[in-house]
């Protein structure tokens, strides 16, 4: 459903609730295999292979995965939250910081670092959201925009520090979620429908994974601040969050 609500039956699409979204994040020294799992398309049952493969003659660039971005700040007494204005800054005490999302597959790998037919095929993926600041975005779109596609390849990252999730990019051969939607093997399509399904069922909650989207009256609420009183001496103007959602957006 696409309001964030889901339906279920005793034992029918029920497993997991009450659960909150696992969401990506690197240990250092672990190198991982990410793919991405939201795509143009997903919410239909038309979606197969051909949902992956540009048009014949089409810029490759122009086929990529889904995201959305938003500005959000943190309050300890709040929590994460989404900015949408001036008036939000004024209450954080700091600009906000621009975060996107989107879902991602980590897949399994075997010792050597690398996936093989045992470790892929061993039991099911695991489908969560990632959620990451502007700068990381940048570089993936820049691995993109350079040929290393992303309908055509995963993502190597090796982390270098836990707490901030400083990560290293490279380029993997192959997109595992393609090849496995494109497979015979009926445990190849078995994962694939899995990813399918697990995409349509968390797509919709992905903005609230980014940060709370709060009316002004509920986060006065939470801060304990009454009458529309600043805490904090940031004050920032609309043009500073068009600021920062453009220069994601734009090309």
């Amino acid at each position: 459903m696409s309001n964030g609500f889901q339906e279920f039956g005793f034992g029918q699409n029920d497993t997991g609730i009450g659960e909150r979204s696992k969401k990506f994040k690197g240990e250092k020294g672990k190198t991982y295999r990410v793919g991405f799992a939201w795509w143009p398309g997903m919410e239909s049952d038309d979606f197969d292979i051909s949902s992956l493969m540009p048009a014949e003659g089409a810029d490759e660039s122009l086929l990529t995965p889904k995201f959305i971005g938003a500005p959000r700040n943190y309050h300890k007494e709040a929590g994460y939250f989404v900015n949408k204005g001036p008036e939000y800054t004024a209450l954080a005490g700091e600009n906000p910081r621009m975060m996107v999302a989107t879902l991602v597959i980590s897949w399994p790998l075997a010792r050597n670092g690398q996936p093989d037919k045992e470790s892929l095929f061993s039991g099911m993926p695991d489908v969560m959201p990632w959620i990451f600041s502007q700068d990381k975005y940048e570089k993936l779109k820049k691995m993109h925009a350079s040929g290393y596609w992303m309908h055509d390849h995963d993502v190597q990252i090796d982390c270098e520090d836990t707490q901030f999730q400083k990560f290293n990019f490279l380029p993997a051969k192959q997109n595992i979620f393609k090849e496995m939607l494109k497979s015979n093997n009926a445990k190849g399509k078995e994962i694939a429908q899995f990813i399918v399904d697990r995409v349509r069922r968390m797509a919709p909650n992905l903005p609230r994974e980014i940060g709370q989207d709060l009316t002004l009256d509920q986060l006065r609420e939470k801060l304990g601040v009454s009458g529309g009183g600043p805490v904090g001496n940031v004050v920032s103007s609309d043009a500073d969050v068009d600021g920062l959602l453009g220069s994601m957006l734009d090309d």
